[in-house]
C-alpha cells in the first residue's frame, strides 16, 4: 500500500455497465484494448493501442452515455498526481468515453465526456497472480518479466483492471517501498489485522528482498530495484495493468 500520511507522503515526489436501449447515443464499442486504431505487430497481429486520457477538471461520471451521474473524478489524485484514466470503450460518434474508476469497490466503470487531452499507448503492466510474476508489454508482446510479490493468503492481491494513477521516488531506497512506486487505481478491500497504510494498490519495492516471489504483502505488489527502473522508463499515468489470477 502507499501511505497517505507522513511520512511518505511529506517526502514523495508526484513524478458496463446497462446501455439505455431508448438513448441512440448510447450504443457502444467497446474493446478491452481501449478505443484507439487498430496496427499491426511484427508478426501480422492486430493490436489495438490503449487509449488514455487526461482529467483536468472536476468531471462528472454517468452510468452510460448521456445517463444519470454516478459521482464526480478530481483533477488529480489524493496524492497530489494529474489525473490519467483508461478508457476501454466509447460511444458510437466517439462523443462518450467508458473509463476505469479509481474508486471504490474495484471494477467499476463509468462514462465521461471525450476530453481535450488524450493519448494512446501501446505499454501495458500484466501480473499474473499464481506465476508471481510481473510483465511488461508493448503492443501485446512481452518485453521484460520479473518475479514479484503477492498479497498473502489473508490479505490476497485484488485481479481486475486497474491502472497507474501514480508515480512516487519515495525518498527512501532502503525504506519499505523502494525507491520508486506506482500508485494503482485499486483497492484492497482485505487488509491484514493492524495495518495502518492505507488501502490502495500499489507496484512497489521493498526492504525484503525475500518478499520477491513470495505470497506475504498486504496486497500490493513487490518488485525489484532492477524491475522499477524498468517501469519507471516505460510507465505513464494512465497505463492499464491488469491483474490476473
Amino acid at each position: 500500500m502507499i501511505h497517505r500520511i507522513a511520512p511518505l507522503a511529506v517526502i514523495l515526489a508526484v513524478l458496463g455497465t446497462s446501455v439505455s436501449a431508448g438513448l441512440a447515443d448510447a450504443r457502444v464499442l467497446r474493446s478491452e484494448d481501449g478505443s484507439g486504431t487498430p496496427s499491426r505487430t511484427a508478426r501480422g497481429h492486430t493490436f489495438r493501442p490503449y487509449t488514455l486520457v487526461r482529467i483536468s477538471a472536476p468531471t462528472n461520471v454517468a452510468k452510460w452515455p448521456g445517463g444519470p451521474t454516478m459521482g464526480t473524478l478530481s483533477g488529480s489524485t489524493p496524492l497530489g498526481s494529474a489525473s490519467w484514466l483508461w478508457a476501454v470503450g466509447r460511444s458510437i460518434g466517439g462523443a462518450w468515453l467508458q473509463v476505469v474508476l479509481p474508486w471504490r469497490p474495484n471494477g467499476r466503470t463509468g462514462w465521461i465526456r471525450r476530453p481535450a487531452h488524450r493519448m494512446a499507448t501501446s505499454i501495458s503492466i500484466q501480473v499474473d497472480l499464481s506465476e508471481r510474476r510481473l510483465a511488461l508489454d508493448r503492443r501485446g508482446r512481452t518485453m521484460a518479466a520479473f518475479p514479484a510479490g503477492v498479497g498473502a493468503a489473508q490479505s490476497p492481491t485484488p485481479q481486475g483492471r486497474f491502472s497507474v494513477t501514480d508515480l512516487v521516488l519515495t525518498g527512501d531506497p532502503q525504506g519499505p517501498f523502494g525507491w520508486f512506486a506506482l500508485g494503482l487505481s485499486g483497492h484492497q478491500p482485505t487488509l491484514p489485522p493492524g495495518w495502518s497504510g492505507g488501502d490502495q494498490l500499489a507496484i512497489h519495492g521493498t526492504n525484503n528482498p525475500t518478499s520477491i516471489g513470495a505470497a506475504v504483502s498486504a496486497g500490493c505488489v513487490h518488485v525489484s530495484s532492477h524491475a522499477l527502473a524498468t517501469l519507471r522508463r516505460w510507465a505513464v499515468l494512465g497505463t492499464p495493468v491488469l491483474v490476473r489470477p
